[in-house]
């Protein structure tokens, strides 16, 4: 003679709850990896463990627009590529590329930058081309940047957006001036092939202004000069 033993519904119910529990937390504990032969996608973000973002590779149309001090900036339009963040989750780099038609003609190029602390592009690769019609305007080379003061990206984009509520213009203007003078990036060397057909070595002083060039113009002519406080260019090789 058989017995059957009746369970109450409620502890049915609640044993395949535990075996669900129990099935889907040993997937979630279990590290998968996957390999794919191809993939098509429009963005990757790369993140930590805690969520700070790391590296975003992206098309333009949803390429991240910055982050700086724990803020997102407004959305904007940046070209395609990878931007990389900090371990504090801010920008601090990237390779971009685009090809662009403008007013003036069409720009291409690429550009590999590594930023200040806090701040914009210090060292950058770049590649920028301005075609009109058959004729490129091109500047190829390395630069090296910096910043006079430790203030950063975020103070100086807060001091402009003031000084753009001044409403004497006169007033406006000479303030905007000022803080780009004060705090803006200045060029310090940059080694590559110039917009005006020059190759060669160009170095700036602290503030950006140009001291020294080795290079060859345009027409062939090897060149060694300095430039002085007032302006006035020094050639050594001139005859």
């Amino acid at each position: 003679m058989k017995t059957t033993v009746k369970m109450p519904l409620a502890a049915v119910i609640m044993g395949l709850v535990m075996i669900a529990f129990t099935t889907l937390n040993s997937f979630r504990l279990e590290k998968k990896i996957e390999s794919f032969d191809e993939i098509n996608v429009k963005r990757i973000n790369i993140i930590e463990n805690d969520g700070t973002i790391r590296m975003v590779i992206s098309n333009k149309g949803l390429q991240h627009s910055g982050r700086m001090d724990g803020k997102n900036w407004e959305k904007r339009e940046r070209p395609a590529g990878m931007i990389f963040f900090n371990d504090e989750g801010d920008e601090c780099g990237g390779l971009v590329y685009q090809t662009k038609n403008t007013n003036k003609g069409k720009i291409s190029g690429m550009s590999f930058t590594m930023d200040r602390y806090r701040d914009d592009q210090v060292l950058q690769l770049l590649n920028s081309e301005n075609i009109q019609n058959t004729r490129i305007l091109s500047e190829r080379g390395l630069i090296v940047n910096d910043y006079p003061t430790m203030t950063g990206v975020t103070a100086r984009n807060k001091a402009l957006d003031d000084a753009q509520k001044i409403t004497d213009e006169s007033e406006r203007k000479a303030k905007i001036q000022s803080i780009w003078e004060s705090s803006d990036q200045k060029r310090l060397l940059f080694l590559g092939k110039s917009m005006g057909n020059s190759q060669g070595l160009f170095i700036g002083d602290k503030n950006g202004k140009m001291k020294m060039m080795i290079y060859v113009n345009d027409k062939g002519e090897p060149k060694i000069q300095t430039v002085t406080e007032n302006g006035e260019i020094k050639d050594y090789l001139s005859k």
